[in-house]
């Protein structure tokens, strides 16, 4: 078995035990939502709330994976990169349940600092990972019209992709000093990152046809 389906099994291991070691612990209601200030704005039951991110890991597991296995990602290093864009989701979405775990314990964390970190590190983690996507496909990378047209746009624009999404992860970290407009610099680097990465695209392919 590969490595990225071993992680993938140990996350949903990792999130349906942490389910089950607070729901005793756990009072009647717990929150379920936060406003853009990270402050909770929603409730539910707690048996109801603890299931819904397992729930959401198994789910987006079988998928995903699916979709992997029927409509496949191109040739093996390809395939690897999105086997780990799974694996970078599910942990994002752990990372979230560690947050409403401890604060449902009576343990809250800062969220104006926990969640700035987890999307830099998410933002970080596709940095790495799609240089690594060489082969155009029907399921992963950056889908524009222009990579689509072209192999080698589609190979330019994944190598320039790194900084860009380093760039956005470090705007992201500014959402710590600003912890009214949190929802704000986590969707906004990552807004901008998408918009430059298309404009790269098409700067990529303009260039190459204006090659001799």
């Amino acid at each position: 078995m590969e490595a990225y389906r071993i992680a993938t099994l140990i996350i949903i291991a990792a999130s349906l035990l942490t389910a089950v070691l607070v729901y005793p612990a756990g009072p009647e209601q717990i929150p379920i939502h936060w406003n853009l200030g990270g402050e909770p704005d929603a409730w539910s039951d707690t048996a109801y709330g603890l299931a819904i991110i397992p729930a959401l890991l198994i789910a987006i597991a079988l998928i995903f994976g699916a979709m992997l296995k029927y409509i496949g990602s191109g040739d093996t290093k390809t395939r690897r990169a999105t086997g780990w864009f799974i694996v970078m989701v599910l942990s994002l979405l752990f990372g979230i349940q560690i947050f409403w775990s401890l604060t449902v314990l009576g343990y809250p964390v800062d969220p104006a600092l926990f969640f700035p970190i987890l999307f830099a590190l998410f933002y970080l983690g596709l940095s790495f990972l799609l240089p690594r996507i060489t082969k155009r496909n029907k399921m992963m990378g950056i889908r524009t019209p222009w990579t689509m047209r072209s192999e080698e746009v589609w190979v330019r624009t994944h190598q320039r992709s790194p900084n860009v999404l380093r760039i956005a992860a470090g705007l992201t970290l500014f959402g710590v000093f600003s912890p009214d407009h949190l929802f704000l610099f986590i969707i906004i680097p990552a807004i901008l990152a998408l918009i430059w990465l298309v404009i790269i695209s098409y700067l990529e392919y303009k260039n190459l046809r204006e090659m001799p």
